[in-house]
Order: C-alpha cells, then sequence, then structure tokens
C-alpha cells in the first residue's frame, strides 16, 4: 500500500475517533451512563489488540477500529436499532472524507452484524462482535455495571434491583461465547474471574436479604415482640373495660325497667301526662339493653379452620375458636409446622392482633350507640315530660 494512502487512513481513523469523542461529551443523554467515552476506549483498544493477534491486513483493521469507534454513536439515541445508525453515522463520515469504497462498504457490513439476529459469517465480522462484548473480560467491568443497569432500566422503563440485575447479568454471560479464538485468548479468563466476582457478590446480596429478614421478623425481634405483648394487653385491657360498660349499661337500665314498669302501671291512671315520657323512657332503657347485650355477644365460632389455610396466613392456630374441634395429634403437628416457618409465626402474631381489634372496634361501636340511646332518650323522655306536664296544667 502507498505510504500516502496508509497515512490517509491512520488520520481518518484519529479523526473518527476525535469526532465520536466530541460527539459523546457533548451530545451524550444523561440517561446513558454505560456506552460513554470509557467504553469507546475500552472496545477500541480490545479492537487494536484483536487486530494483532489475528494478524489482519492494513483494510481489515482500518474497517475494525472505523466499526468499533462508530458502533458507540447508536447507543447515543436509546440504543434502539443502534445499529442503523451507527452505519448511517459512519458512511457519512466515510463519504465526507472520502474514503475508499472498498472500506466503506466493509464498515457498514461490520455494523450491521451488529443486528440481535444476525449470524456472523466472515472472520472479520466475529472479531468485530467479539469486540464488542469484550467489556465482559474487562478488568474493571464489575465497577461499571451499575452504570449498565442503570442505562438499560431507563431503556426499559422498569426498576430492576440489584438482585435481579446480577442474576440477569450472570444468565448473559454463561450463555455467551467468544467467536473466536483470539478474543477468547485475551479475554476469556478475566471472563471468568468477573463470572465468580460476580457469584459472591450475588451470593452475598442474598445472604444479606436473609439476615435483613431474620432481623424484620417479629418472632426474631425482641423489641418487635415487646410492642406486639404490649399491643394484644391493651387490647385485652380495653376489652375488659367495655365488657364492664356493658355490663354497666345492662345493670342500671335493667334496674330501671325492674322498678319503673310497675311504678309507671301503677300511676298511670292519675297522671296521664306520664304516659308519653315514661314510654319513652321505658322504651329507651330496653333499647340500651339491647345494644349493650349485642356488645358483649360472643363471635361466633365453629372450632375448626382449614389447615391449608396455615401457609397463606390466612387463618390462626392460636385463637381457641379455630381449633377446639381439632384432634390434639392434627393440632400439635399443625403448631409445630407455624413455630417451624418464622413467616407463618409472624402472621399469626399479626392476624391474632388484627382480629382483636376487629372485635374490640365492634364492641366500642355498639357501646357508643348504647349510650348515644340513653342519652338521646333520657333527653327526649324529659322534655316530653315538661311540654305534656305543661299542656295538662293549662
Amino acid at each position: 500500500m502507498p505510504v500516502q494512502t496508509l497515512a490517509h487512513k491512520i488520520v481518518l481513523t484519529n479523526s473518527a475517533l476525535e469526532e465520536v469523542k466530541n460527539q459523546l461529551e457533548t451530545d451524550l443523554p444523561s440517561h446513558v451512563y454505560f456506552h460513554n467515552e470509557n467504553y469507546l476506549e475500552q472496545t477500541f483498544a480490545a479492537a487494536e489488540q484483536l487486530a494483532e493477534e489475528a494478524a489482519l491486513d492494513k483494510l481489515e483493521t482500518e474497517a475494525l477500529r472505523l466499526a468499533t469507534i462508530f458502533h458507540v454513536v447508536g447507543y447515543m439515541d436509546g440504543g434502539k436499532k443502534y445499529w442503523v445508525k451507527s452505519s448511517q453515522a459512519a458512511s457519512d463520515f466515510l463519504q465526507h472524507n472520502k474514503a475508499g469504497v472498498e472500506l466503506t462498504a466493509l464498515v457498514e457490513t461490520l455494523l450491521a452484524a451488529l443486528e440481535p439476529k444476525h449470524e456472523p459469517e466472515t472472520t472479520l465480522e466475529k472479531l468485530f462482535l467479539d469486540v464488542c462484548y469484550s467489556f465482559y473480560g474487562d478488568k474493571s467491568f464489575l465497577e461499571r455495571t451499575e452504570r449498565l443497569r442503570k442505562e438499560e432500566a431507563n431503556g426499559s422503563k422498569e426498576k430492576i434491583d440489584e438482585i435481579a440485575w446480577v442474576e440477569r447479568l450472570l444468565k448473559r454471560m454463561k450463555g455467551h461465547a467468544f467467536h473466536t479464538s483470539q478474543a477468547e485468548t485475551l479475554f476469556g479468563k478475566q471472563k471468568e474471574k468477573n463470572i465468580k466476582k460476580l457469584k459472591k457478590s450475588h451470593q452475598a446480596m442474598l445472604k444479606g436479604m436473609l439476615n435483613a429478614a431474620k432481623n424484620s421478623s417479629i418472632s426474631a425481634n425482641s423489641g418487635a415482640r415487646t410492642m406486639f405483648k404490649t399491643a394484644l394487653r391493651n387490647h385485652i385491657d380495653l376489652t375488659s373495660i367495655a365488657d364492664s360498660k356493658a355490663n354497666l349499661m345492662l345493670s342500671v337500665n335493667a334496674m330501671i325497667v325492674t322498678i319503673g314498669l310497675p311504678a309507671f302501671a301503677k300511676f298511670l291512671s292519675g297522671t296521664s301526662y306520664l304516659i308519653i315520657p315514661g314510654a319513652i323512657f321505658l322504651l329507651t332503657s330496653v333499647a340500651c339493653m339491647i345494644v349493650a347485650t349485642l356488645s358483649t355477644r360472643p363471635v361466633k365460632v365453629n372450632g375448626e379452620t382449614d389447615l391449608k389455610l396455615l401457609k397463606t396466613g390466612k387463618t390462626n392456630l392460636f385463637f381457641f375458636g379455630n381449633f377446639y374441634q381439632i384432634p390434639i395429634d392434627q393440632y400439635q403437628a399443625s403448631i409445630k409446622e407455624v413455630v417451624a416457618d418464622r413467616e407463618n409465626l409472624d402472621s399469626s402474631f399479626v392476624n391474632d392482633l388484627y382480629y382483636l381489634g376487629i372485635s374490640l372496634g365492634q364492641k366500642f361501636r355498639l357501646l357508643r350507640l348504647c349510650y348515644l340511646i340513653f342519652v338521646a332518650g333520657l333527653s327526649l323522655a324529659l322534655l316530653s315530660f315538661f311540654v305534656t306536664y305543661f299542656i295538662s296544667t293549662r
């Protein structure tokens, strides 16, 4: 090849490298974290190594360099069909700089090989694809994986947590194989080291997640257990208070009915103005007794439960209403199953507190209604007494 032509090609490569670097500095979107200038430099160095290792001729080496430089351009616009955009950018540059037809066609062919369904046919295409995935065998790859995760998450509009990302990356790297022996020689050993490091990282993440789950478990956390014991004790005390108040209303209104009904009947003939207020007062007392009785009514239980629901946390074997008709051997086996599974045990704690709260809420709702009826009925009886007495004395 003439010296002038060789020099022209060297200048062409340097010019292309400088132009793409300038584009990356000025036009690279903020959501492109991985395919940046560092990636360009790493893949360009890999292309130089592979070209030398494969003993490519001058034209093939230049085509490999230029394809490596321009394949990054396609990622600047979201990465969709990046090989088409990269090919167009390379074609425009080469035509503008009056590169040869053969070189231009070769670069476009290499960039077209980036299409996911394309199977590489020539050695040069295989080398180029190995260049693009040479970062798997780069020493700094693990430090840059977080950037790749952010870029892919932004492109797919999905949130990828660290564990899922490492699992996805491991699957990709295990399923990937370099197309050429040269790439395997240069990057294969480091790639295997990166896979081992990823596995260790994945195991550490899983272990950390398990430890976090253990620490967040109610049964393993003394502070959480104390909180639940206090909450359960408070709920039980409130239930006792609600029952006491209901019993008080029952006693008071039962006394009113017991004493008031005979007295009402005795004085009814001579004091007709007492009929309306007396009837209101007695009806109020009867209504209060009914509502107070409903507030103390035990919940309906059948003494059995579907043991298949234990794993779903929808039943609780620590409440007598769910087990008093279950055989002792079956109950013992089920309790052991609950205690052995920390998640089920936590669900039992939570369910016990929840349903106790539901029962307590119903009690206080009815108790409040009882007091409201009593106050309203007493007020209405007094008002009707004054009105009827005033009318009867006129």
